[in-house]
């Protein structure tokens, strides 16, 4: 028996080799396999999703961009943070929030703190879920002294719009 294996170890360690290589191939497939497909992401070919947006920005710029910053797209968890309590708590008030932008925020120059949400009313604004979502955000805003300013899409005559604004940031 021991001539039999003296003579059959180069195979024996070729086998184990084989094994061994097999069984690192199968572990890296396996870690690929979990890996998210990225290829389904693509850069979309604009910031605004509608050419209101980007004229009211255009308008906000000429207006107000030497006085304010203005930021479009804003998530509403940078602007508003749950009360400190227990990282649950938080977690679960900042759900109801991080997933909602703002069409524009005007920060002051000085210490870039925001000093109105501009929430720009298209159509898609007439539907229920988008009315109920928007009176959360009115009420959120109320209660953390943050004012929001609501322009209908169809509306954007640049006087309008500076008048609106002032009379909002007084």
């Amino acid at each position: 028996m021991f001539n039999i294996i003296q003579a059959l170890w180069p195979l024996l360690i070729v086998a184990v080799l084989i094994m061994v290589f097999k069984f690192i191939i199968a572990t890296s497939s396996k870690k690929s396999e979990n890996k998210p497909d990225l290829s389904v992401y693509e850069k979309k070919p604009y910031l605004f999703d509608a050419v209101s947006e980007f004229n009211l920005y255009k308008i906000l710029l000429e207006l107000f961009g030497d006085k304010y910053f203005i930021f479009p797209q804003i998530n509403y968890s940078h602007l508003i943070q749950p009360k400190k309590t227990t990282w649950a708590e938080e977690r679960k008030h900042r759900s109801r929030i991080d997933r909602k932008s703002v069409d524009f925020v005007l920060c002051d120059k000085e210490k870039i703190i925001p000093r109105l949400v501009i929430e720009l009313d298209g159509g898609a604004h007439y539907y229920k879920r988008k009315q109920t979502r928007d009176k959360f955000i009115n009420e959120l805003a109320e209660i953390v002294d943050l004012p929001i300013l609501h322009l209908d899409a169809k509306n954007l005559d640049r006087e309008f719009v500076r008048r609106e604004i002032e009379q909002k940031i007084k």
